[in-house]
């Protein structure tokens, strides 16, 4: 009897714990947490969107949907957005094509590969605010690196400006390109790792080249990591602070104010805290329409 009754209160106490309720009691403390870390502060931002706050006067004033009609009725909305679109496409080209180069290069097998890995990586192990210190010094027209190289080479006669207002949002994309790949290049080599060495061995003996193999072999298998290193690449593109912030300040004139760059100006120098929210929330809105399509391509493509 003692072990009838014993065994019957092992089933009722396992029978209380299922599994439902046991995956409950790990998600519920994560999703507390992603309210407490994400929704908390995207909700106060938003109500500070609403509102005209002097911090001078110590006033908080509902405006409602003003500043956002501020925001798009603003002469220089239109120029930040084609300097964040244009960077965007600049740092996204940069990323990608570098990426699958070096990705491609690290999956052949040579002597060295695994210190070549391994150094590959340190740009991205290195702050964005150091690669801004970084590649201002080598941008630099009187101690840089460049300047200093094409002097020494003899294929200019003195010191020139890089960062021309025509050309430095390409030259800011280079410096940010360089401390993202390393990121991209591992999310397109573990692609890579999935490619059956079989299929590249048919492929020879059928008399298939390098461009055939990569058309018809390499492609297929790692599209959906380029589609998804698209999507982070963009979007981390669309957000570049630290770099312009460091590296150009907004210049030369506004060759690179971006909106993170505006965003930081009137939040920080001009304490419009409502006016820099407002400008936040619509940069998100162009990041969410560009994060949905991209996942209409990828979901797209794998019907």
């Amino acid at each position: 009897m003692r072990g009838l009754s014993t065994q019957k209160k092992k089933s009722s106490s396992s029978s209380f714990l299922t599994d439902e309720k046991f995956a409950l009691m790990l998600v519920i403390p994560i999703i507390v947490f992603e309210l407490v870390l994400v929704a908390y502060p995207l909700s106060y931002s938003f109500w500070l969107s609403l509102n005209n706050i002097m911090y001078v006067h110590r006033s908080i004033t509902f405006v409602g949907p003003s500043n956002y009609i501020a925001v798009i009725l603003d002469p220089g909305f239109l120029g930040y957005l084609v300097t964040t679109l244009r960077m965007t496409f600049d740092i996204t080209v940069l990323v990608i094509l570098g990426g699958l180069g070096i990705a491609l290069l690290l999956n052949e097998t040579f002597k060295g590969r695994t210190l070549l890995r391994m150094l590959v990586l340190l740009p991205w192990a290195v702050s964005e605010y150091c690669t801004a210190v970084i590649w201002r010094y080598l941008y630099s027209e009187n101690l840089g690196f460049f300047n200093s190289f094409l002097l020494a080479t003899g294929i200019v006669k003195e010191n020139f400006v890089i960062l021309t207002p025509q050309w430095a949002p390409e030259f800011l994309s280079i410096a940010y390109a360089w401390h993202y790949t390393p990121l991209i290049v591992f999310f397109i080599l573990a692609g890579l790792q999935t490619v059956p060495e079989d299929l590249y061995r048919a492929a020879r003996v059928d008399g298939a080249g390098a461009i055939k193999r990569f058309q018809k072999i390499t492609y297929p298998h790692i599209r959906y990591a380029i589609i998804i290193s698209l999507l982070l690449a963009s979007m981390s593109a669309a957000i570049v602070t630290d770099s312009v912030i460091l590296l150009t300040g907004g210049g030369p004139g506004i060759a690179t104010s971006s909106l993170t760059w505006h965003i930081y100006e009137l939040t920080f120098r001009d304490m419009e805290v409502g006016m820099g929210a407002a400008y936040s929330y619509i940069l998100l809105v162009i990041m969410f329409i560009l994060g949905t399509s991209y996942f209409q391509l990828l979901f797209r493509k794998r019907g």
